[in-house]
């Protein structure tokens, strides 16, 4: 609940910055996107409150659907300075891999061999403040901001992770369980305008977090303790209203 509470308040708190007073020089912008989003693989480590810490190496997560929207504003004082908030979804599905485990396991005990992952369900939505940056180029009468706008956005997204590990032999009496952290996010693309108020936009967004769940037993309550990273580079297009 205080994780749920500090979401909405961070939400509210960015929408009444952007949408209070407004500027009369103010390019306000909402944007859509959709494209495909490949993870990196990388080490998951279970720490087992009974038997204690175990790794699965270099696992791999799969291609993923992802999608979004955006919505902010650029300033006529400084055109090529925006801010937006974003909001992104993807699913680094973890299917089922033979991999090396290191450490102890409750099923398999300790050592180090070739093994099974089983299936994590896992679902990442991010929300950020984004500092936009634009290069405004082919300016034209009908459009003073520029036809070709190259850009990049930075922002410090907060970012939910919930893991279910219900389809794995090791875990399969777990609970799923969702964590909050603050990752990293770094964006570049081009947007090129194709009518009056509509821009269509190409974009390639890299994002990170480390992620930390507790699954929980449902039949002796043990938790095991889901730790890794997720590096995610995204492939994605979308449209833009500009008012």
């Amino acid at each position: 609940m205080k994780a749920t509470t500090l979401l909405a308040a961070t939400v509210i708190g960015i929408g009444c910055m952007l949408l209070g007073e407004r500027p009369a020089s103010a390019e306000w912008f909402a944007d859509v996107y959709v494209g495909p989003t490949v993870s990196e693989h990388h080490d998951v480590t279970i720490d087992d409150r009974a038997v204690g810490r175990g790794r699965f190496l270099d696992v791999g997560f799969d291609t993923a659907l992802s999608f979004g929207g955006r919505f902010g504003r650029y300033f006529d004082a400084a055109p090529f300075v925006g801010l937006a908030v974003d909001f992104f979804q993807f699913y680094p599905y973890v299917s089922p891999q033979s991999v090396q485990l290191r450490g102890c396991f409750v099923v398999v005990g300790c050592g180090s061999a070739q093994g099974g992952t089983g299936s994590f369900d896992i679902t990442e939505r991010t929300i950020s403040l984004d500092l936009m940056l634009r290069l405004p180029l082919v300016k034209t009468a009908a459009a003073p901001q520029g036809l070709v706008q190259p850009y990049i956005a930075l922002g410090l997204p907060l970012v939910m992770t919930t893991v279910d590990p219900q389809h794995t032999r090791l875990f399969r009496n777990h609970h799923s369980d969702t964590d909050f952290s603050f990752g990293a996010k770094g964006a570049g693309g081009v947007a090129v305008q194709v009518y009056s108020n509509l821009v269509l936009f190409a974009e390639y967004r890299f994002n990170h977090v480390a992620t930390d769940v507790d699954l929980q037993d449902s039949v002796s309550a043990a938790k095991a303790t889901f730790r890794t990273d997720l590096n995610s580079h995204s492939a994605l297009i979308g449209i833009s209203a500009r008012w």
